[in-house]
């Protein structure tokens, strides 16, 4: 399987979604099953020390209100539970008024859009010091969507790390995204190898798994979002401080799709952000709802929409856009058809 460069564009290259299948289908799937793992997989470890010091302070924030709830009086604990209610709040509006406002949903700029979305704009964005995405990988569907988005919207930088966060056991989206790294290093490795940037995946727990009592999914949800801060904390081994300082010590974007361990990462993300635990110009969050969504949201993106804690909410089909007020984005989440004539 060769994957070949389709422009040269200034400050990197795009890798073109297309791809060229040189071998039979059979002989293809056995090499590919039998590729070597050539990412490294990262999981939460006890010598995590920023995690697992959020994980202490909440613990210990959890118990100061129980032990006010005993010392106290009702109205004192009510009002120390207005205060800090208050405050969150207040964090939460000031994060969103922060926000650039969203393009408007008419007839101009949605054809502008619609007739970018065979080639995508891409921002240049080799000259930072550090680019770092988070990508959140769900499982069957969202994956290979998630796989694609990022396939059309790559541009070869020396600059970029990428990290994908997949949940326990799922050993299919941890080989799409080796197999989608192996093509972006075959792709760089005869020009210039560092443009294929570098490169990790982060296995948390699973939020909820299959057929398990509702009883006990909240321990479960927060002990994928105890996991979910290794993953957004934990710097990568191939870019450290020690020779890159603090440029990738968090990851600039966060991108989902669509599983239920997206809004979870994303609402930890988002919770260091109020709490002044992150840096204001880190851990931007960008949902894209899934394109098989032409109609109605998902429960992920109803979650995303009404909690508002997505710095960017988008939809692929602007029926969808039209009826929840969403930033239309075109064909991202899949490969565009074949144009007859390679027009």
């Amino acid at each position: 399987m060769a994957l070949h460069h389709d422009k040269v564009v200034s400050g990197g290259e795009r890798l073109t979604p297309q791809i060229r299948i040189t071998k039979p289908k059979e002989e293809q799937q056995q090499q590919q099953e039998n590729e070597p793992q050539t990412l490294q997989v990262l999981e939460m470890r006890s010598d995590d020390n920023q995690a697992f010091a959020l994980l202490v302070w909440l613990l210990l924030t959890l118990s100061a209100f129980f032990t006010a709830f005993i010392i106290l009086s009702w109205s004192w604990f009510t009002a120390l539970i207005a205060v800090l209610a208050g405050f969150v709040v207040f964090r939460h509006l000031t994060l969103k008024w922060e926000r650039p406002l969203p393009p408007h949903n008419d007839s101009s700029s949605r054809s502008q859009r619609k007739a970018s979305t065979t080639n995508p704009p891409v921002p240049d964005t080799s000259l930072l010091p550090a680019v770092y995405f988070l990508y959140v990988l769900g499982s069957g569907g969202h994956s290979a969507e998630m796989i694609d988005t990022v396939t059309q919207q790559f541009r070869g930088q020396s600059n970029q790390h990428r990290r994908y966060v997949i949940t326990s056991g799922d050993s299919s989206s941890q080989g799409m995204a080796e197999r989608l790294e192996a093509r972006i290093r075959d792709a760089f490795s005869g020009s210039d190898p560092s443009k294929a940037g570098t490169r990790d995946i982060f296995r948390i727990r699973r939020a909820r798994d299959v057929h398990q009592p509702l009883l006990t999914a909240p321990f479960t949800c927060l002990a994928s979002a105890a996991h979910a801060v290794g993953a957004i904390t934990r710097e990568p081994t191939s870019r450290s401080e020690k020779r890159y300082g603090r440029q990738f010590k968090y990851p600039h974007v966060i991108v989902t799709n669509g599983p239920a361990s997206g809004f979870i990462v994303s609402l930890v993300a988002h919770f260091l952000k109020v709490f002044y635990l992150v840096p204001r110009n880190r851990l931007k969050i960008v949902y894209i709802e899934s394109w098989a969504r032409s109609r109605t949201l998902s429960l992920t993106g109803k979650l995303f929409l009404w909690t508002g804690i997505a710095d960017k909410f988008c939809v692929q089909h602007e029926t969808l856009a039209r009826m929840t007020g969403a930033e239309y984005m075109g064909r991202v989440g899949i490969r565009p058809p074949a144009v007859p004539g390679g027009r």
